[in-house]
């Protein structure tokens, strides 16, 4: 990852996130036509899974919470400051992240901005 780019998890995101617990950046193929098409999406998972995984890679994070990417996504995130945070809601917790709604097609098409603006 470039210079100063990670993966943050705010206090709340590092409080709810259990021991066990891995966060996932997967990728969702979306077109028959175009097999890059996709999108990314951030779910929760347990650390056994996404360590034996061989579709996911290790996120370079602060501190210790286990963050990975989906192959497919990883060169997209990478060299991206991403931060993570998790709310509470009806006794559910949900980790969201600061990438656009979109991120995944817009990588694909290349309308993202650049890592570093």
């Amino acid at each position: 990852m470039g210079e100063g780019r990670t993966v943050r998890l705010t206090p709340a995101a590092m409080e709810q996130l259990r021991d066990d617990e891995a966060l996932v950046f997967d990728w969702h193929t979306i077109a028959i036509c175009c097999a890059a098409a996709g999108d990314v999406s951030l779910r929760r998972t347990t650390r056994a899974e996404a360590e034996r995984s061989r579709s996911f890679v290790r996120m370079p994070g602060e501190g210790s919470a286990p963050v990975y990417a989906h192959r497919r996504a990883y060169p997209h995130l990478a060299g991206r400051a991403i931060t993570v945070d998790c709310r509470r809601s009806l006794g559910m917790r949900r980790f969201t992240s600061d990438l656009p709604a979109d991120f995944g097609l817009r990588s694909v098409f290349g309308r993202l901005p650049a890592p570093n603006s």
